[in-house]
């Protein structure tokens, strides 16, 4: 029989945190059209992604001109986050 093993845990606070460092990935505004087309699959024509959030609000009126039925869209927004550990490790 060989001897107990020994083990230290540490108990750490996480925190989930926006990323607001200078290095971190800008936050981007698209649209994503929900309209169904007459054979019930999704249009899901999108905006280019921009650091703008009024910038694919264009793309939205240029969509809707070309495809009046289409008055249903998803914003999309990609923040960047990050887990932040509080305390020396």
């Amino acid at each position: 029989m060989s001897a107990p093993t020994l083990r230290t845990f540490r108990l750490a606070n996480w925190t989930l945190r926006p990323d607001r460092d200078e290095d971190a990935p800008p936050t981007t505004y698209a649209f994503r059209c929900l309209a169904l087309g007459g054979d019930g699959a999704a249009c899901a024509a999108q905006s280019p992604p921009s650091e703008e959030p009024t910038e694919p609000q264009k793309t939205v009126f240029d969509h809707l001109r070309e495809h009046p039925e289409h008055t249903s869209f998803a914003e999309i927004i990609e923040r960047p986050w990050v887990m932040w550990l509080e305390g020396p490790a």
